[in-house]
């Protein structure tokens, strides 16, 4: 047999077996140069892209504003010409020759007669007392009496 020829009594541990390790790497850090032109000129595209859209927003916002102007402008114009009519129509309400038609034929009023009253002055009749006549006007005993004789004579004159 051929385990007898193996000795096993002087080796009581397990035996050990060595296995491949196997060997390690160390990977360094790359790092990817980059061109800095190429993102320099990516960055310069996107600010100028940015900026044309900002342009292009302004451009349509003043066009869009111009716009609401001229509306505005024209309903200005509108309102200005309905209030013309509107102050057209108050001006034939008002005219004297409807307010006299409607007052001679809804409200039964006439024309005032075209003749003047004149209001005369009371005299009284002189008094002779010798040789001198001496005029007594009622109307110089009172203030307002002579007023009303003033205005009296203002119209007479008028006339």
């Amino acid at each position: 047999m051929i385990q007898a020829g193996l000795d096993y009594s002087r080796d009581w541990q397990t035996p050990v077996y060595n296995e491949s390790v196997p060997n390690i790497k160390r990977i360094r850090r790359t790092y990817k140069r980059t061109n800095i032109r190429s993102k320099l000129l990516v960055k310069v595209g996107l600010f100028a892209f940015v900026y044309a859209v900002v342009l292009v927003f302004l451009c349509i916002k003043g066009a869009s504003l111009g716009y609401q102007i001229v509306s505005l402008e024209k309903e200005i114009g509108d309102l200005e010409t309905a209030n013309k009519r509107m102050e057209y129509k108050i001006a034939q309400v008002n005219s004297l020759d409807r307010i006299e038609a409607l007052a001679t034929t809804q409200l039964g009023m006439i024309k005032p007669q075209q003749a003047i009253a004149v209001a005369a002055i009371k005299t009284v009749p002189e008094v002779e007392e010798g040789n001198q006549t001496i005029p007594t006007l009622q109307a110089e005993h009172k203030p307002l009496d002579k007023i009303y004789s003033n205005l009296v004579k203002l119209a007479q004159k008028n006339l």
